[in-house]
Formats: structure tokens, sequence, C-alpha cells
């Protein structure tokens, strides 16, 4: 291949400044591109990324003319011999600025300690061990995967017909990640060839549904099998599971030795009670239940909601649409993202594909700013008096967010009451602002109404105050039960102990992931592992899948038949993310939302940094557990 100097200017231009320089620094051992005054320069209570990593714009040009430099260099002479030999410890030093608390984590994002450290055949050869995965999403293909090469028996069960989880059931327009792809993307899985910067909802299910077959994981995965029941056998020492298949709806039971939730916490559509809703004679729909059969087109569309899925679903039909009535609760508060819509462009593709590490580099460079992300600025200081923000840092965040808002709805001011948020900044989930919410409110075809919703009539939609909205199609972008964890399966512990009835309108779990009383369960995306501020969810699955397999290598090594926490550990565990959730925006005001539960307690948000969960998800703590025995084995430790 031949690669001009100008075509060389160009591609670098295109790239992100810090992963060019860990990157083409990887690439020539150019340890020049990782001097102290190239180091990014980031901080706890930044409101945007820096351009640049923080660098002027004087260093940041003297810091790409190096890198065009050495890559001139070594497509010129053919790929020429590395000049020193960097280690990746010392260019994440440098990405993190000599974050040393965080090497260990950012090792493991970066890929590079995906090693196998046990083996099932190793520790217990002749052992009857199987384990069910209930899910196969995100999380659950991952723990499969752990599985599959720690030497585990598992069967995987899945109630659609094909794996993605979230990305196969919600089919609405829009629907798209609104975490950057590369961060959002497996560790352990990594690949260049992503078509956006946020993935649309079909590239992700190619994705998992890829990594599935490379992993050969589709020939354990009963698909249209539905877990309903699971029951622990005291004497077995084994869950008993009723699968219904989806189709036929017939039921068989399976026997497995640990049962591992991968079912997430949005599964369950919320609709509201709304009165007259069965009078309603047009179509209506949850945005997590859209089909190919939904006709919107030059139709008048009620959308109630304007959370996420409203917020992508609207910009994608409006243009489509007679009329669009959105009806709001109250407004989301929203995050500055210019390329939240944009495609990667050929250049930043020749970047991927030419620098071998530019896109491990670019996602471990993702993933660390959102490590730091917002949490200092959703922080709250118990001393601030304020109904709009909770901290003189979140007073800034808010007036920064206000001000972009304003910037897009000049002419439109008459809106400005209405789409600027009244709750401080964190207290609800976040979207992304690329600007295409703030056009799609300015159609003329759209209507934006503040006004509760008294009931429904045949034709459409009254309000309190009462207005009338005709309406051909009603989506309900409402959310879920996301506080009813596992709330699809009746899982029974010892002496037969209902897991709805034991958490009640609180549901918790230690780590996020065992319970007391629930003997060899494990859960993913469990109570309180829920991100609003920093990072992504799949650092989260990755932790706990980490811990699971410390818990499965604990019963395996030792002999043992069972493993939860203890009531204790339980209790002061919980007890300490309350504290920490107190201390947060999302806690610290009284609002509604889907974090919280029914008495206000939010059960659903991670509360401290990512590495405290990172550090607590690495090992088993035997004293925080109760390990059980068949009552003829003496233990091997």
């Amino acid at each position: 291949m031949t690669t001009s100097e100008q075509d060389v200017d160009r591609f670098v231009k295109a790239g992100e400044l810090v992963p060019l320089l860990c990157s083409v620094a990887e690439l020539t051992g150019d340890r020049t591109l990782l001097a102290d005054e190239f180091r990014p320069k980031l901080n706890l209570e930044m409101i945007a990324i820096p351009e640049f990593g923080g660098l002027s714009a004087e260093v940041a040009n003297e810091a790409f003319e190096r890198v065009r430099n050495a890559l001139k260099r070594h497509f010129g002479t053919g790929r020429d011999h590395r000049q020193t030999d960097l280690s990746a410890e010392e260019i994440v030093g440098f990405l993190t600025n000599g974050a040393d608390d965080y090497a260990e984590l950012m090792k493991h994002e970066l890929g590079d300690t995906d090693h196998l450290p046990w083996n099932k055949d190793e520790v217990a050869v002749d052992r009857d061990f199987v384990v069910g995965i209930v899910g196969a999403g995100q999380s659950g293909l991952a723990m499969a995967r752990a599985l599959r090469r720690l030497g585990i028996d598992f069967v995987m069960f899945e109630a659609a017909d094909k794996v993605g989880g979230t990305w196969r059931w919600n089919a609405y327009p829009g629907c798209r990640l609104d975490t950057s792809t590369l961060a959002y993307s497996y560790s352990f899985f990594q690949r260049r060839d992503w078509r956006h910067y946020f993935a649309v909802r079909e590239t992700l299910e190619d994705y998992f549904k890829d990594f599935a077959e490379q992993e050969q994981l589709l020939e354990s995965i009963r698909f249209n099998s539905k877990v309903v029941r699971a029951s622990w056998n005291e004497n077995d020492s084994q869950w008993e599971l009723v699968v219904k298949d989806a189709i036929t709806g017939e039921k068989s039971t399976v026997l497995v030795r640990a049962l591992i939730s991968a079912v997430g916490f949005l599964n369950q559509p919320k609709i509201p009670a709304f009165n007259g809703l069965e009078k309603y004679r047009g179509e209506k729909i949850h945005s997590a239940e859209w089909h190919s059969g939904v006709e919107y087109r030059g139709k008048r569309v009620s959308i109630i909601g304007t959370g996420a899925s409203a917020y992508q679903i609207a910009p994608a039909i409006v243009d489509e649409v007679e009329s669009l009535t959105i009806f709001q609760r109250s407004a989301p508060w929203m995050l500055p993202a210019p390329l939240y819509h944009a495609e990667v462009g050929q250049d930043r593709e020749w970047l991927m594909e030419n620098i071998p590490a530019y896109h491990r580099w670019l996602r471990l460079w993702e993933v660390w700013h959102s490590t730091i992300g917002k949490y200092a600025l959703t922080k709250a200081d118990p001393h601030w008096s304020s109904n709009e923000s909770v901290s003189e840092p979140n007073q800034r965040f808010r007036d920064a967010l206000v001000e972009s808002v304003r910037g897009q709805y000049v002419g439109h001011e008459d809106l400005l009451d209405a789409v600027i948020p009244r709750y401080p900044v964190g207290v609800k989930r976040m979207l992304r602002d690329n600007g295409a919410w703030a056009r799609t409110l300015q159609r003329p075809q759209t209507a934006l109404v503040t006004q509760a919703i008294d009931s429904f009539d045949e034709d459409g939609i009254r309000t309190v105050g009462g207005e009338r909205h005709p309406a051909d199609l009603t989506v309900f972008a409402t959310g879920f039960h996301g506080t009813n964890f596992l709330g699809t399966i009746d899982v029974r512990g010892r002496g037969g102990l209902s897991l709805r009835e034991y958490w009640g309108d609180e549901s918790r779990a230690h780590k996020g992931v065992t319970i007391p009383g629930f003997p060899n369960l494990f859960c993913l995306a469990g109570p309180n592992t829920g991100l609003v501020a920093i990072g992504s969810q799949t650092f989260m699955a990755e932790c706990g899948i980490h811990y699971i397999t410390e818990c499965l290598h604990h019963l395996l090594v030792t002999g043992a038949s069972a493993i939860e926490p203890t009531q204790d550990a339980y209790d002061r565990y919980v007890k300490w993310i309350e504290e920490g959730n107190r201390g947060m925006a999302w806690a610290a005001v009284p609002e509604v939302s889907w974090y919280r539960n029914e008495s206000g307690t939010n059960t659903v948000v991670w509360p401290y940094p990512l590495l405290t969960y990172y550090e607590l998800t690495r090992s088993v703590d035997e004293d925080e557990m109760v390990v059980s025995y068949p009552a003829t084995h003496e233990p091997s430790v």
C-alpha cells in the first residue's frame, strides 16, 4: 500500500489526539510521542471532554506534527523497525496521566488481561456441575463465554428466537445507543468497523450475533424458552427450573447446579393505568413491543413520555406523520453530542484499518473519560441550598446545559419554559443531544403537551385542562418496571422462600450479585449496578461476571455445594449503598424517576466510582459468605 504524505496529513487530522499518540507510539516504538507535555489533562469537574485532551492548541499542534512525522517514517520505509519496546503499562500511564490506582482496571479494559486463571478440569475434573443462564443478551452471552473458556458446562435459556437481548426486543424507529459504541462494546471483543459513533440497533444485534457465533455459543442456547419458575432443591443442592416453550406453551423441567440471571432490569414494559384506555379505538403500542406492522406514516401519532425511547422515536418519524403530539410529564436533561447520529468517515476508517491498535486506544480513551464522567458534577453538597441544583459544580453544569438548550430555540422561545427541566441535573437519566429533539419540537406538525393526561376516549387523549388530542396511533414510551428485578421469574430459595416476598419493594443484592437464602443464585445487571453519570453498563457486567466466576471457583475448589452471602454482610452492604446514594443527585432530591421503588428508595443506581466496583468484584471474601457442603463431604480447603 502506498500512502502519500498528504494522505497522512488528512488521516491524522481526522483522529483524536490522545489515542493517536498512544497507538502510533505502540506501532513505531517512538517514546517521544508520550512526552510529559503531551499527557492529557482531564479534571473531575469537566462539563465537556476538552479538545485535544485538555492540551493547549500550541502543544496539540506539536503533538499532531510528531504523530504525522512518525507515520510518514513508518509508511515511507515500509514499516520500519520499532525504536523501543513500549509496554502497555507505560502507555496506559500516559493516557491516564499517572493514575496508578486505575492501572489494573485500564489494562482490563484494553483487553490485555483476558487470560484463563483456571480451568474446571484442573480443580474439579470429576464433578458434575451444570450452570443455567437466563437471557442471551449482552451480559448473558459474555457470561456464557466465560464459562465456556473455564470448561464449565452450561445451558442458556432465551425467550426470543435469537440473541441480542434489549437490541432484539426494542425495534422501534431510531433505536440506538446513548453510550459511545466503542465504550459499550466488550473489552474482549473489540472491533474496528463500527459504522456509527453511537451504534444503531441493527448493528448491535449483528455484533452480538457475530460474537455468539465466534464463541460457538449458539449450540448451548435454548431459544423460545422462557424460565417461569426456579426452585432451590435443598436435598440435591440444585435449582429446578420450569421452562415454558414460547411457541407451543409446553413446560419442561431442567436441573442446574447454579443459576445466573442475565434478564436485565428494563424488560417489563410499563403502561400507566389511564382512565378510559379500554375505550380507545386507535392502535396502541409500548415502545418495547414495536413491530414491523406498526403503521405511523400519514397518521396522527401521540407519544406519551419524553425519556430515552421517545427521544429517539420522535425525530425518526416526525417528517412522515400527519401530526405528532408529545405528552411530557417532565423535561429531560440532555448532554451535547454533535456526533449522535453521525457515521464514521472514511478518514477515521483508514486510521482504524492501518494503525492496528488505534481502535483499542480510542476505546480506552472513551472508557477513561467516562470513568471520570460527571460524577463530581452530580455529587450532592449537604450544605447547598437550591431547588435547581445539589452543589456549586452541579449548578455550573446546569447553567452550561441551559445555555446549550437556549441556543437551539432561537425564534421559539415560547418552548423554553417547557424544555428546561426544573429538577437538578443528574436526578434522572440524561440523554444525548445533537439538536434533533429541538428540531422535532419546532416542526409545524408537532405539539408538546405538558398538561397531565386525564383520560382516553374512542378517538384520542383528553388532558386535565379539557383539551382533546385525536390520535390514530398512541405510543407508550413510558418505560419499564425498572425496580422489579427478576420479576419475570417465580424464584424460590431455601425452604420455598419467595424472592418477591423476601425483597418486597426493595430489590437488593450483595455486590449486586448474590442474595442470602438463595444459594448459587447470581444476578447480572442486578440491583444497584446501574450507572447514571459515569461509565458503561458493559463494564459493570464484566465486573459481575468476574465475581461470579470467583464464586464458582470457590465452589469447585472446596467441593462445596452452595454459596450465598451472610445476612449480616448483605445488610451492611445495603446500608453502605444507601449511604452512597443519599450523597448523589439521583437520590438526594425527592423527584419521581424509574430508579426509585414505590417508597422512593433508589434500588437501581451504583453510587460510587467505577474503581470501587471493580475492586469489590475481584475476589470472594469468605467472611461474608455462607458456604454449604454435602453431608458426606469433607472440605478440601
